[in-house]
């Protein structure tokens, strides 16, 4: 919870009239904030004269970065890899890679230092604290990226985000949904990297897993190579989906069958032929939180029918 400054009152009262986020410009302000936030989180690189694991964890993303940007250095005249390691993210132009670097060190923060906080030197906060205060920070300037652990996703409406997209990622940690759960957060890193129709592929194939899980836990008529369509069919025969009039019945059924499996049908699952296809973000976006909704629909409906004992 950041503390509730007079400008801090100010500016939240001017932004809350819209939901806009930005997404490729990183502010010096951010840099420095995060920076700060990392820092205090993982603790200090040299510990009384003797190697400790926090050493070894920014060895490790330094590392890591390197390969992944292409460089034998990530900056010059770094004075050890925590330094090298703050100031890249500091001055990297590149917000791909800066999100890249810092989902490396909030995983280490949420994974490493969570188990064992006690081998790690110099820390001023609690993982927890690190993670919501650094959510918090990019919250505030509008930027449109949130670290769900264990993965930085794009957020494009707050409310969606945290009404549909959050609740499916928590929902989708559960071992039946693994390959799922894989599937989605798949789509939200395509969605970041503007592989936009991978994407729309991505939400039809968590879209269709969720349902032939549920439908073969329910021991629903139905093969694994069966469609969208068939599986949303053998949902309302068996009545998984019972609207209590035919006309709702209809209406649900409609929706269903012409949001996930339509666009990713017409959009992503086919080959683009002699024409290059081009997917809109908006699309995309809208993509993710109409299958993040059904997900979560379908999820709470099998819910209640299982504490219901049917």
């Amino acid at each position: 919870m950041l503390t509730p400054t007079y400008s801090r009152r100010r500016r939240q009262q001017e932004s809350s009239k819209n939901d806009v986020y930005e997404y490729d410009l990183i502010s010096d302000k951010v840099r420095v904030q995060v920076v700060q936030i990392l820092r205090s989180g993982m603790g200090s690189f040299h510990a009384y004269g003797y190697e400790h694991s926090g050493r070894e964890l920014y060895r490790h993303i330094v590392r890591e970065m390197r390969r992944e940007v292409g460089v034998h250095e990530l900056v010059q005249y770094a004075s050890d890899e925590a330094d090298e390691l703050f100031k890249f993210i500091e001055f990297t132009p590149s917000v791909e890679t800066w999100l890249d670097a810092v989902e490396y060190c909030l995983r280490g923060i949420d994974y490493l230092i969570r188990q064992k906080p006690d081998d790690y030197k110099g820390r001023d906060v609690r993982p927890d604290d690190a993670i919501d205060e650094f959510n918090a920070r990019l919250q505030e300037a509008a930027l449109g990226y949130q670290f769900v652990s264990p993965d930085i996703v794009r957020i494009d409406s707050q409310l969606m985000h945290k009404e549909a997209v959050l609740p499916v990622l928590i929902l989708l940690n559960q071992e039946r949904f693994a390959a799922a759960e894989q599937e989605y957060r798949s789509a939200h890193h395509a969605f970041r990297n503007r592989e936009l129709e991978d994407c729309i592929v991505d939400c039809g194939k968590a879209f269709e897993s969720v349902l032939k899980i549920i439908g073969s836990a329910r021991r629903w008529p139905i093969k694994n190579t069966d469609s969208a369509s068939k599986l949303i069919q053998a949902a309302v025969t068996s009545g998984f989906i019972a609207p209590y009039t035919s006309t709702s019945l209809n209406h649900l059924k409609g929706l269903l069958e012409s949001s996930t499996p339509t666009v990713r049908n017409k959009e992503g699952g086919h080959g683009a032929g002699t024409v290059p296809r081009s997917v809109s973000p908006e699309l995309a976006a809208l993509q993710l939180h109409q299958t993040a909704a059904m997900i979560l629909y379908l999820a709470q409906r099998d819910a209640a029918l299982t504490a219901a004992g049917e």
